[in-house]
């Protein structure tokens, strides 16, 4: 598991299964590389935690893959990071 900063108050984990924005310490979108989906965190935070979430949707994932949205517990399940 590598864990990064990406840009002020958003963090990327990434492992070889998934890679997983974190906009202020929350999981926000998870990119499935084997199964080639997006899934976003389709609970309301914040107007800045909804920017970070769309820019990282629109500049980093790939046209081709499905985007959908999640329950933060199935993001929780899938990843092991904590939303709250």
């Amino acid at each position: 598991m590598k864990v990064s900063n990406y840009k002020p108050n958003q963090t990327l984990v990434e492992t070889s299964d998934f890679t997983v924005l974190l906009s202020y310490d929350v999981p926000q979108v998870v990119v499935l590389h084997k199964e080639n989906l997006v899934l976003v965190n389709d609970k309301k935070y914040s107007n800045t935690t909804s920017k970070h979430k769309n820019a990282y949707v629109r500049t980093l994932c790939d046209r081709t893959q499905t985007i959908i949205p999640a329950l933060p517990a199935e993001i929780q399940e899938l990843t092991g990071l904590e939303t709250r």
